[in-house]
């Protein structure tokens, strides 16, 4: 067996740097999942919608949907939000 010797400010560094990898590595693959996530998902539940928008009460949410602003799709009771339309009426929205 081979013992390897290390100062210990070389040891240290090396942690460091290797930390350092690691968490670059890991904070890029966490942006490609949200970033997959995201393109994936077309369609938003209430709550989603809700969320995405910042808003607290489903009446705004109701009326945009009514006054055909934002698309919706409904299966039944449940309606499914177009993720499109909404990020097209919030960069409508935006004060420049």
């Amino acid at each position: 067996m081979e013992v390897i010797v290390f100062e210990k400010e070389t040891y240290f560094k090396l942690m460091e740097e290797t930390m350092t990898l690691m968490y670059k590595v890991i904070e890029e693959k966490h942006k490609e999942a949200i970033a997959n996530a995201e393109e994936e998902k077309e369609f938003l539940t209430t709550k989603e919608a809700l969320k995405l928008m910042g808003l607290k009460s489903k009446t705004r949410l109701y009326a945009l949907r009514d006054q055909k602003i934002i698309e919706y799709y409904q299966h039944g009771r449940r309606k499914l939000y177009s993720k499109k339309s909404i990020i097209a009426y919030l960069n409508g929205q935006k004060i420049t």
